[in-house]
């Protein structure tokens, strides 16, 4: 009997977790018939932003799975042939201020701040490219800043945006930018295999010599190092 009881229980709880996996839009099995969808995100200012809009998506009937590319800024949807990929993810986008298209190879994050005229301000690296030495990027007789960075990294928009105000007054900064794309380029490798977050940044002083490096967005600690970095 209490064998019974106990078998009509373990198969009671089996059919609650089936039902509540197939509530579940990404764990719903695959029917032959499903389609995948690739949908390019534009103006977008963080891989958060795609990867909330994934989390939406996964809860929605209908949908089998979905899948965020931070690098391409492209999201993937597999869906039954009923549900409207297009109008859901471009109502989606819409309503967090940005823009889906569909199809790959569109995907675009917003561009980065502007920097005033005659500012000392320049990305020397882009796609992930190793940089051997970065001593030959530190000017002598300034301060500067080297920035480790990636366009889906809204700490690293922040930074940049200060620097940019920073460069308004100050003639005596070079400011480096090195756009890192992901965590697994040569170029991260390289320089951040220690790295917790980004933006990481490096401060030089006037001589040359490293005096702070930096893990994440902290502003104030930023332009105390600058400012101690500028004394000669």
């Amino acid at each position: 009997m209490r064998r019974v009881i106990a078998l009509s229980s373990a198969r009671s709880l089996a059919a609650c977790l089936a039902a509540c996996l197939a509530a579940c839009g990404g764990a719903q099995p695959t029917p032959d018939d499903a389609r995948t969808t690739v949908v390019s995100l534009q103006r977008i200012d963080c891989e958060e932003c795609g990867a909330e809009l994934v989390e939406d998506l996964r809860e929605r009937p209908g949908v089998y799975g979905a899948s965020f590319d931070r690098r391409r800024a492209e999201i993937a949807v597999t869906a039954s042939p009923a549900f409207d990929v297009n109008g859901t993810v471009k109502q989606l986008a819409a309503d967090e201020g940005f823009e889906a298209v569909i199809g790959a190879g569109k995907g675009q994050y917003l561009g980065w701040a502007t920097f005033p005229e005659g500012a000392d301000a320049r990305t020397i690296a882009d796609g992930g490219a190793d940089i051997p030495d970065l001593g030959v990027h530190v000017v002598r007789g300034k301060v500067t800043v080297i920035d480790f960075a990636a366009n889906w990294c809204m700490p690293c928009r922040k930074l940049d945006a200060h620097m940019a105000k920073v460069l308004e007054t100050r003639r005596d900064i070079a400011y480096r930018k090195i756009d890192i794309v992901d965590w697994d380029t040569p170029l991260a490798q390289r320089y951040l295999k220690k790295v917790p977050r980004l933006p990481y940044v490096i401060v030089h002083d006037v001589s040359g010599a490293p005096v702070e490096t930096i893990a994440g967005l902290e502003i104030e600690r930023l332009d105390a190092a600058i400012a101690r970095a500028g004394v000669r």
